[in-house]
């Protein structure tokens, strides 16, 4: 999984799955990584990409669901998006 870096318009990251033909790309709100942690001091960044890297299969799991149309999504990813939606 990338991260693609953040959207502050959006107020989410941009992470990707797959390769150049296959690419998956979504929004995960910065909402869902700060719920149970505090993003500033300096090390916002760093934190939240810790916190991705932690959760990489549920985050790969809720990007091919929503390209997929079906499954279940679990919170907090449920709140996740494909980028261009």
């Amino acid at each position: 999984m990338d991260v693609l870096g953040r959207d502050s318009a959006r107020e989410a990251y941009r992470v990707a799955i797959g390769d150049a033909a296959g690419r998956i790309v979504g929004l995960l709100p910065e909402q869902v990584i700060a719920r149970d942690m505090r993003l500033t001091g300096g090390r916002g960044h760093q934190t939240a990409h810790e916190w991705i890297a932690r959760h990489a299969t549920q985050i790969e799991t809720t990007l091919r669901a929503l390209r997929d149309g079906k499954g279940r999504i679990r919170p907090p990813f449920d709140r996740m998006v494909l980028e261009g939606e």
